[in-house]
């Protein structure tokens, strides 16, 4: 993939979107369209949600594995 800004090559790998937005936020920001900075700002938010609902996880439980396992205590008993 290239920079459509510059001569920039990016390896076609499992990365190559995160390295070129990256790219594009550290070298070309001003010139970022509105559906790219659309974009960056709705990753930035998913990103955020995952890290806020991973740490929830781990200070609550996994209410499913919770739920889970009190709907086969309840079958096993009947």
């Amino acid at each position: 993939m290239k920079c459509k800004h510059c001569d920039e090559t990016f390896v076609d790998d499992e990365n190559v979107i995160v390295h070129y937005v990256a790219h594009q936020k550290s070298h070309h920001k001003d010139k970022m369209t509105v559906e790219e900075k659309i974009f960056e700002n709705f990753r930035k938010k998913m990103i955020k949600q995952k890290d806020e609902y991973e740490k929830s996880k781990e200070e609550m439980g996994d209410s499913d594995l919770i739920f889970n396992t009190k709907e086969r205590d309840l079958h096993n008993r009947n």
